[in-house]
């Protein structure tokens, strides 16, 4: 058996058992900093969504980084992020990078309180930073009521199949 092999399949094991399709996601280290790790956004949603049923959620919860916390025990990667929009001090998420890869995921609560979650996977991007337009995305969904929802501002179900498109402005991926 290969070094990993066994954290993997418990991964593996894991994500189907909580409802995620792992025929979706490709894992090859335990880190998830191999560049030939994939998972894309809908999954982490998913695995986000399950994991609320877990006894060890509140705990949880409470370590992921908080947006615009000053301390950096509590704000992390955030700490400096979403300050003097909706979403600070109310969005929580784990962000990742690479070279050309960033993703930010997590909760946040609309203004009408909603709990809503959200996964951000960008990937080959060329710009300096793709951090403002993640950012832009958490303090749409902390803005956002179910009244105000409209079909240019809600989940796609017809995305097509080479393009993962979960949030679509006016016009399309």
């Amino acid at each position: 058996m290969r070094p990993g092999a066994p954290g993997l399949a418990a991964v593996s094991g894991y994500l189907k058992g909580v409802g995620v399709d792992s025929g979706k996601v490709r894992q090859v280290d335990g880190s998830g900093l191999s560049r030939m790790d994939n998972f894309p956004a809908g999954q982490l949603v998913e695995l986000l969504l399950a994991v609320r049923a877990e006894p060890w959620y509140a705990d949880w919860y409470r370590s992921l980084p908080v947006a615009c916390a000053p301390d950096r025990f509590v704000g992390g990667t955030l700490r400096s992020r979403m300050c003097g929009t909706p979403a600070a001090l109310n969005a929580r998420a784990k962000t990742g990078s690479l070279t050309g890869a960033s993703a930010l995921s997590g909760y946040v609560t609309g203004a009408d309180g909603r709990e809503l979650v959200y996964g951000i996977v960008l990937n080959n991007y060329l710009a300096s930073s793709v951090k403002p337009l993640e950012d832009a995305i958490v303090v749409t969904l902390a803005r956002s009521t179910a009244e105000a929802a409209t079909p240019a501002a809600t989940l796609r179900s017809d995305a097509r199949a080479d393009v993962e498109c979960s949030w679509r402005k006016p016009l399309s991926c």
